[in-house]
C-alpha cells in the first residue's frame, strides 16, 4: 500500500508528519515537558517517515530542512545555545542522509534485481524454449534437469518426471555418451559428438552434441537434428549413383567413340562405339596407360604415323585437339569411316589432369558434302546455260515485237484514212500487246539475272537514293503527297536493285490509288531494328488488298485487278520479293481495303560510323 503511492500523496503524508510533530511539540511543551526532548524525538519520526522515500540527495536535504524547523522550535523555547544547535543540524543532516544512502543501495540492488529477472526471462523464453535444437541441463548423472519445446516435441516423453539420457540415447551410442559425459564435466565442453537419439515413438534421429558445464555438477547440452541432412545425403548418394550409370549408359550409346583418362594418363573408361569403330575389345584398354591403349588400335587409321604424331603431342604435352579429320581403312568386321579426332583436357578442379578424347563418324556428313559439292556444280552450269538461253530468248524476241510494236504504229499514223474503226482498235491491241510482251520479257530478264553476293554489298543512304528516284519520278509523282522519314537509317546491298525495290513499291503505291490525294509514306520501324537487319516500309493511302490475297501478290504474273484499269506485268512484287531475298531479307503486307496498303521489308542494316573528332 505505502509503496504504492504517487508522489504528491507522499508530500502530503510528509507535510501532515511534520505538523504533528510541530503541534506535538507545543502542545506537549505547555504540559511540563522538556522541549528539547520532544523537538529531537517529534522531528525525527517525521524524518524517518520523510526519507522513507528518499535517497541520498533527497535525504539530506530533508534532514536540513528538519534541523531548520527544529532551530526554530528551539529559539521560540528561548534556547540559543551555539552547541545544541549544531547538534540538532549534525542528527538530523546524519539521519536524513543515512537514510536516502540506506535507500539509494536498496533501489540499485533492486534495478539490478529487475535487469536480472528480465534478461533471464528472455533467455528462457526467445533463447531457450524458442530455439530450433534440442537444448538440456544436465548433471553429472545424465539427469535432464530442464529442456525446452524442441527437446519434448522431437523426442517426446513425459516432463512431470525426472529423465535420464539413458533412456533416448540409441543402444548402441549409450557407452559413447557415458566417456562424453564424463569428459564434458573434466573438461567443461565438448563439441561435434554425432550420435542418434530414440523418441518416444521409436524414431531414430540422426544428432550432433555440444555441450558446455555451467557448474560443477550441472551443464547445458544442446542437440542439432540431423535427420534432413541426413536424408539429403542418402539422396545425393543415390542420385549420384543414378546419374553414374546413367552417364556410363548414355556414353555407351553414343555414335562418337569415347575415352576417358585419369590424371595418371590411365584409361578409366571406353565406351562400346569406340570398339565397334576399331574392330577390338574395350575391357583391354581400361586400367592402361593411354599411349598404351591408343597403341592397341592405331593401325587401323590411314596415314597411322601421322596420326599418332598428332595423338602423342596431344597426350604427352596436354594440349587440345580441337578437329583432326583421319579415315579408317575397311576390313574385317570393321567399315570404312571418316572420324573428327578431338582430344580436350578436362579442366575442373576435382578431374584436372585428364583429358577426354572423341572420335565422331563424319562419315555421312562428308558423302553429303562431296554430293553437295557435286550438286552445286551441276547448279552452276544449269544456271549458266539458263542465263544464257534467257539473255539469247530475250534478244530473239524483242527483235519481232518490237517490229510489230513499229509497223502497227506506222499503219495507224499512215493509212488512218483507209481503215475503219474495228481495223484501227485491231491494230491498237496488236501495238499494246506487242509493247506488253516486251515488257514482259524485260522482266523476266531481270527477275532471272537478280543474283548477289553478301561480300559485294556497299552502305547505301536510303535517304539519298530515295531522293533520286523522286527526281527520275518527277512526272508520276505530281499530284501526290510523297512522305520521306528524315532519320532513315543506312543499309548494306546493292544500290541498283534497293533502288529498283523501292521504285516498284512508290510506283505500285500511286498506281494503285483512288483518293483525290494519294499520299505515299517511306519509313522504318524502331522496334524491329535487331539481329543486323532494319525493316523499312513504304506506305500508301490507296484501294487495299484483302487478305486472301496477301501471299498471292507476290507470285510471278499474280495481277488482282483487270488489265483495263491498271496496267503492267504482274512481275513487279515477285521482283522486289527476289530482291528483298537476295538480300537475306523477308518482305510482308499488312493492309486493308478501302484505307491503304503497307509493305514491309528487312535489309541488312549497316555498321554506324566511327564520326573522326578533329578537334580532339
Amino acid at each position: 500500500m505505502v509503496s504504492g503511492l504517487n508522489a504528491v500523496e507522499r508530500a502530503i503524508i510528509v507535510i501532515i508528519a511534520y505538523g504533528i510533530a510541530i503541534l506535538a511539540v507545543a502542545l506537549l511543551s505547555t504540559a511540563g515537558y522538556p522541549p528539547i526532548g520532544l523537538t529531537f524525538t517529534s522531528l525525527s519520526v517525521a524524518l524517518i517517515l520523510g526519507a522513507y522515500w528518499l535517497q541520498l540527495r533527497g535525504g539530506l536535504l530533508l534532514g536540513l530542512t528538519t534541523a531548520f524547523i527544529g532551530i526554530l522550535l528551539l529559539l521560540s523555547f528561548g534556547m540559543k545555545q551555539p552547541s545544541l544547535l549544531l547538534a540538532l543540524v549534525t542528527m538530523d543532516l546524519a539521519l536524513g542522509g543515512g537514510i536516502g544512502l540506506v535507500n539509494r543501495k536498496r533501489e540499485l540492488r533492486r534495478e539490478k534485481w529487475r535487469r536480472a529477472k528480465s534478461f533471464q526471462d528472455r533467455y528462457d523464453e526467445e533463447i531457450f524454449e524458442n530455439s530450433l535444437n534440442v537444448i538440456h541441463f544436465i548433471d553429472k548423472d545424465g539427469t535432464i534437469l530442464k529442456r525446452n519445446e524442441t527437446s519434448r516435441s522431437t523426442i517426446g516423453y513425459p516432463t512431470k518426471r525426472s529423465l535420464q539420457l539413458s533412456e533416448y540415447v540409441h543402444p548402441e551410442d549409450i557407452d559413447q555418451m557415458k566417456v562424453e559425459l564424463l569428459r564434458l564435466f573434466e573438461r567443461r565442453e565438448v563439441r561435434d559428438v554425432k550420435l542418434r537419439f530414440i523418441s518416444q515413438k521409436r524414431t531414430v534421429i540422426p544428432v550432433e552434441i555440444k555441450a558446455t558445464r555451467a557448474t560443477e555438477r550441472v551443464a547445458v547440452m544442446e542437440a542439432c537434428n540431423l535427420c534432413q541432412q541426413v536424408e539429403l545425403e542418402r539422396r545425393l548418394m543415390e542420385t549420384e549413383a543414378r546419374y553414374r550409370y546413367l552417364i556410363e549408359d548414355a556414353i555407351d550409346t553414343l555414335d562418337s567413340g569415347i575415352i576417358i583418362t585419369d590424371s595418371k594418363r590411365q584409361v578409366v573408361w571406353a565406351n562400346e562405339t569406340l570398339a565397334r569403330f576399331f574392330g577390338i575389345d574395350r575391357e583391354r584398354l581400361i586400367g592402361i596407360d593411354a599411349l598404351r591403349a591408343f597403341g592397341r588400335y592405331v593401325g587401323a587409321f590411314e596415314k597411322a604415323e601421322d596420326f599418332g604424331q598428332v595423338v602423342e603431342e596431344a597426350i604427352g604435352n596436354g594440349n587440345r585437339i580441337d578437329s583432326y579429320t583421319c579415315r579408317v581403312r575397311p576390313s574385317l568386321g570393321r567399315e570404312e569411316r571418316v572420324l573428327e579426332y578431338r582430344s580436350i583436357p578436362i579442366e575442373t578442379e576435382r578431374y584436372k589432369g585428364g583429358r577426354i578424347d572423341h572420335y565422331i563418324d563424319i562419315t555421312t556428313i562428308k558423302r553429303l558434302e562431296e554430293g553437295l559439292r557435286e550438286k552445286t556444280k551441276h547448279l552452276e552450269r544449269s544456271n549458266e546455260k539458263l542465263e544464257e538461253f534467257s539473255r539469247v530468248v530475250a534478244h530473239d524476241l524483242k527483235d519481232p515485237l518490237r517490229t510489230v510494236e513499229t509497223f502497227s504504229g506506222f499503219l495507224l499514223e499512215d493509212y488512218a484514212d483507209r481503215l475503219d474503226e474495228e481495223g484501227a482498235d485491231h491494230l491498237r491491241t496488236l501495238k499494246n500487246a506487242s509493247a506488253r510482251m516486251r515488257q514482259l520479257i524485260d522482266d523476266l530478264h531481270d527477275l532471272s539475272s537478280i543474283h548477289m553476293d553478301a561480300t559485294s554489298f556497299e552502305r547505301i543512304t536510303v535517304k539519298r537514293v530515295l531522293e533520286e528516284i523522286k527526281e527520275d519520278l518527277d512526272v508520276r509523282l505530281r499530284g501526290v503527297n510523297l512522305q520521306v522519314e528524315d532519320d532513315l537509317p543506312a543499309v548494306m546491298g546493292s544500290k541498283t536493285r534497293i533502288s529498283q525495290l523501292f521504285r516498284n513499291l512508290i510506283v505500285n503505291a500511286v498506281k494503285f490509288n483512288d483518293k483525290a490525294l494519294p499520299t505515299v509514306r517511306v519509313g522504318w520501324s524502331k522496334e524491329s531494328n535487331n539481329r543486323g537487319t532494319v525493316a523499312l516500309f513504304v506506305q500508301d493511302n490507296g484501294i487495299g488488298i484483302e487478305s486472301r490475297y496477301h501471299e498471292k501478290i507476290f507470285g510471278l504474273f499474280e495481277k488482282l485487278n483487270p488489265r483495263e484499269h491498271y496496267e503492267g506485268t504482274g512481275a513487279g512484287l515477285a521482283i522486289c520479293k527476289r530482291i528483298v531475298e537476295e538480300h537475306g531479307g523477308e518482305i510482308w503486307v499488312e493492309s486493308e481495303v478501302g484505307k491503304g496498303t503497307t509493305f514491309y521489308f528487312t535489309i541488312p542494316k549497316a555498321a554506324a560510323k566511327k564520326e573522326v573528332n578533329i578537334h580532339a
